[in-house]
């Protein structure tokens, strides 16, 4: 009953050739790049098609957080962050060139979304609900993660852009090279920050007085299906 998510960082740079500048100060500083951080949580799926053993299969992976409670209930998902990075270079007469962001747009959040309860939990019986009401914390605090991420990303690509935005070297191909590098080494550092506050975040949601509550609730249901899949392995 927690959720499982493998790495997926995605950064896309479009970038633009080179121009002759025609004034000194196309290469000046550029104090208001607009940055936008769109945060994106895909609507979820549900498939309540798969049995105990399967869902232990999916389970079965580094982020699982208290390894030996039987797992009745998963959500699943990727990650995702692109940047798309529009920049523009410029050389001067004298050999000298220059390249600036022209703007930051940011997509992160979270795609192909799955909620997966054990076939064995009936549909509509009062475990499917406490299932049901258990992995609906997880998906909460994916959206909450997005909601504190998405400024915090926003503020520190602005702060960056309106010091270092501008990468000045003799070939314009690499100065357009090294800013794209540092933006992508933030934009990492940031996304996976981002995936450990989630990873912890999301054990708090699982902890032991969370998964006993569950056990117990409904008068034992879950705990006479997970007893019955011990003995029996189905």
């Amino acid at each position: 009953m927690r959720p499982f998510f493998p790495a997926l960082l995605c950064i896309a740079f479009v970038l633009v050739s080179p121009a002759r500048a025609q004034n000194p100060q196309e290469c000046e500083s550029y104090p208001d790049v607009p940055v936008t951080v769109n945060p994106v949580f895909e609507n979820p799926k549900y498939d309540f098609s798969q049995d105990i053993a399967a869902i232990q299969t999916m389970a079965k992976d580094s982020q699982r957080s208290i390894s030996e409670k039987l797992t009745l209930g998963l959500t699943r998902y990727e990650p995702m962050l692109e940047f798309r990075l529009p920049m523009k270079g410029v050389i001067f007469p004298n050999g000298l060139a220059c390249a600036h962001a022209e703007r930051a747009e940011i997509t992160i959040g979270y795609r192909n979304v799955t909620v997966y309860v054990a076939r064995e939990v009936p549909q509509g019986s009062c475990g499917f609900g406490e299932i049901m009401a258990h992995e609906q914390k997880h998906i909460d605090v994916n959206k909450q993660l997005l909601q504190d991420y998405a400024p915090m990303i926003q503020e520190k690509l602005r702060a960056y852009l309106r010091l270092n935005g501008v990468f000045r070297e003799r070939n314009p191909d690499y100065a357009m090279q090294l800013l794209r590098e540092k933006l992508q080494e933030i934009v990492n550092s940031l996304g996976l920050q981002m995936m450990e506050d989630n990873h912890r975040r999301q054990q708090q949601v699982d902890n032991m007085d969370e998964y006993q509550r569950i056990t117990l609730s409904c008068n034992g249901q879950m705990a006479s299906i997970a007893e019955h899949f011990r003995m029996t392995g189905h």
